[in-house]
């Protein structure tokens, strides 16, 4: 898309330069060719700053939509306790343990905020 963008503006950039590039010495219309070339100018600015504009930073990948995560590695370890689901309502809890949600680190996807068990 940049490549194919950098081509069109050279070549309108060639273009205006060989209709502006004076041939004959005819002093009747000197503006006219002035006006050409800032309008232009003008107009080839607006188009370059707004695909540079509209376009996203380099190296910018999106975030995961929320709720996926991506498959483990083959080979990997199971994620530690903390990372699975709680148990369900009637589980035991150990004394003075309780049921909290917490912001973990999640392999491969960031912060995510998880019930996790609390022991004081």
């Amino acid at each position: 898309m940049h490549k194919s963008l950098i081509a069109l503006v050279g070549a309108a950039g060639i273009g205006l330069a060989a209709l502006s590039a004076p041939s004959t010495a005819n002093a009747g219309c000197f503006g006219c060719a002035v006006t050409a070339g800032v309008l232009g100018g003008l107009f080839v600015g607006a188009v370059v700053g707004n695909a540079v504009a509209n376009s996203p930073p380099p190296g910018y990948y999106p975030p995961p939509p929320p709720g996926y995560y991506p498959p483990p590695p083959p080979g990997a370890a199971p994620p530690p306790g903390a990372y699975y689901p709680p148990p369900p309502a009637y589980a035991q809890l150990a004394p003075g343990c309780h049921w909290a949600k917490r912001r973990v680190w999640v392999e491969g996807y960031g912060y995510d905020w998880r019930t996790v068990q609390v022991c004081p």
